[in-house]
């Protein structure tokens, strides 16, 4: 079986694609740490008009104040988020225990905030509910802090497909592997990096999808090796 090379299109050049494709994305909801904390716990296995929605409605009625969501009974809690998916009692407690370790850091929110802001934040980060390595990355990027670009398992699998990395059965091997094939790409630019996050994850999201993805309409097929290996074929 004959198979094609891939043509290294390059990360900048990859992203401008898909901008032309889907757009300039909108700002992110939110910049601040504890602020992403929340969205990242209030809301599971949803699409992004409903996680965005239930955030709204939280931070308009708690100010996304830890005191302020401690405040609140559980149940009451439960029933501002329960449009955010499933187990919304669950969801619940996760922003309570949120709030609660938020307190525990010198300063509350504040303090958090400066925390990531020195680049001493990653740890902290990581003893929130629902943040692992990629979550403490991603928020780390949206504060403008670290230059990566935190895929998602959408963007992570685009990146793959890309030649950035290698597939493995660990998500975090996969991860780590696509970060360092990438980081030699990463421009000093936190606008640039945060819209190729977002594009990333909405090409995966729409057009790149694990499985019966739909190449015909991908603009990066000839840098893609799923795509090369799927349509390649015995010679005649």
């Amino acid at each position: 079986m004959s198979r094609r090379p891939p043509t290294r299109l390059g990360l900048e050049a990859a992203v401008a694609r898909l901008e032309d494709l889907y757009g300039t994305p909108a700002p992110p909801p939110a910049t601040d740490p504890f602020a992403l904390v929340v969205l990242e716990n209030a809301a599971y296995l949803v699409d992004d008009a409903r996680r965005l929605a239930v955030f709204a409605r939280l931070r308009e009625e708690t100010g996304l104040v830890p005191e302020t969501l401690l405040s609140l009974a559980p149940v009451a809690l439960a029933r501002l988020i329960h449009d955010g998916g499933m187990l919304p009692e669950h969801r619940a407690e996760k922003l309570r225990a949120a709030a609660l370790t938020v307190l525990e850091i010198d300063g509350g929110a504040a303090g958090l905030r400066e925390e990531v802001a020195g680049g001493r934040g990653a740890k902290l980060l990581r003893r929130f509910p629902g943040i692992g390595e990629p979550g403490a990355d991603k928020i780390q990027l949206l504060a403008c802090v670290k230059k990566t670009l935190a895929p998602d398992s959408n963007a992570l699998r685009v990146l793959v497909r890309l030649g950035y990395g290698e597939e493995s059965g660990n998500y975090t091997q996969q991860y780590r592997s696509a970060a360092a094939a990438v980081a030699l790409e990463l421009p000093d630019d936190f606008a640039w990096l945060i819209r190729a996050h977002q594009l990333l994850r909405r090409h995966g999201q729409e057009l790149c999808k694990r499985n019966a993805p739909r190449c015909a309409a991908c603009p990066l097929t000839r840098s893609c090796r799923y795509y090369l290996a799927a349509t390649a074929r015995t010679p005649d």
